[in-house]
């Protein structure tokens, strides 16, 4: 069975892996210590680590923008602002701004 064969049968028989990707970033795994680019055909264990936990650091950098764009949101709400209304305007001249 071919690698592509292999991948589109795990992706069909397993809930949640449609999105599973042909390529992993590998941080440091590049020459020089740069990250490379790597199919996931011959993937060690430790490659699929490594690449998951460089996702979670942008995942994480994303979540929290978007936690902080619904609180400004928020906070502009609660304070009156309707949709034209300068955002940074209404929360910064707020009364009772609560942390």
């Amino acid at each position: 069975m071919t690698s592509s064969a292999k991948l589109a049968a795990i992706r069909s028989r397993h809930f949640g892996l449609e999105a599973l990707p042909e390529t992993l970033l590998v941080p440091g795994r590049g020459a020089a210590g740069e990250n490379a680019e790597m199919s996931i055909d011959g993937a060690r264990l430790d490659d699929l680590a490594f690449a998951i936990r460089a996702i979670e650091g942008d995942y994480n950098a994303i979540a929290d923008k978007l936690f902080a764009l619904r609180r400004l949101y928020s906070l502009a709400r609660q304070a009156g602002a309707l949709g034209v209304d300068d955002v940074l305007d209404a929360v910064a001249t707020a009364r009772g701004g609560s942390r």
